[in-house]
């Protein structure tokens, strides 16, 4: 029996796959969800034996975001600071994994589930696939780290006219604006999905891992500061065992492991 009910979880030859699994409401966010994702996302996090992450959803949506009755249970401010507290540490858990984290989109990504589409390193889109920060249509403001992400996807101008107008944003447009990486016909998203992840698992987690970390921080640091970070983070690259190796390829005239599907 699986130890998750709202989600599925599986890892097979490096590749952990998470998928919100609550397709009669679009994958929407529960309570029990919640208690749950944090368990999967911890697993993903301290695995050594996971090189990368894809996130999915079930019967034909991504995540419809929060779960709508859940919210009345919101009774007071506190309530709702320390649920959206839980929610924040688990976004920082999602943006601290330093593996590739691919998400395959297909149908509604709203909301939250908008969120948690735009924490992902690789963004792949059916044509079916449909964002939108859905949260004024509620009176509410963004969460799980959408004034960080969009900002950085998009500009400021652009997040700021997703966020205010709440409006859909179908597949087409969003390759444009840069919200996604590639869109694929819906029968053949998870097959690229996989392909994607399964060339990571040939990559060098140690060179992936600083670039992933390295790569988030640069809107906070100069030039200089970067620059210190590069030279730590070559330092401790040279000394890996897929250094070595790579190089052992590449002086024999052998193929590096490392290839990116076209």
């Amino acid at each position: 029996m699986s130890e998750f009910e709202s989600i599925a979880f599986d890892v097979t030859n490096g590749i952990a796959t998470l998928t919100f699994n609550r397709p009669k409401y679009k994958n929407a966010i529960s309570l029990q969800m919640r208690e749950e994702l944090p368990v999967a996302i911890k697993r993903v996090a301290t695995d050594p034996e996971i090189r990368t992450l894809i996130i999915a959803g079930a019967g034909g949506s991504f995540c419809a975001g929060g779960d709508i009755k859940d919210m009345g249970s919101v009774t007071s401010v506190d309530v709702g600071r320390n649920r959206m507290r839980a929610t924040g540490t688990l976004l920082q858990a999602v943006a601290s994994i330093d593996k590739p984290v691919i998400a395959a989109v297909d149908g509604p990504a709203y909301g939250a589930g908008f969120g948690w589409a735009m924490l992902a390193d690789f963004v792949l889109a059916t044509p079916e696939a449909r964002f939108c920060a859905s949260f004024g249509k509620l009176g509410l403001a963004p969460d799980f780290g959408l004034h960080y992400t969009l900002p950085r996807l998009v500009g400021l101008a652009r997040a700021k006219d997703l966020i205010f107008s709440a409006r859909e944003v179908k597949a087409d447009e969003a390759l444009e604006m840069g919200l996604v990486y590639r869109v694929i016909e819906g029968d053949k998203i998870a097959d690229v999905a996989q392909e994607m992840a399964q060339s990571f698992c040939n990559a060098s987690p140690t060179a992936i891992g600083v670039s992933k970390m390295l790569l988030d921080q640069t809107y906070g640091m100069d030039i200089r500061q970067i620059g210190e970070a590069e030279a730590t983070n070559q330092a401790v690259c040279f000394v890996s065992d897929y250094h070595r190796d790579a190089a052992a390829r590449f002086l024999d005239k052998q193929p590096f492991k490392f290839k990116w599907p076209h």
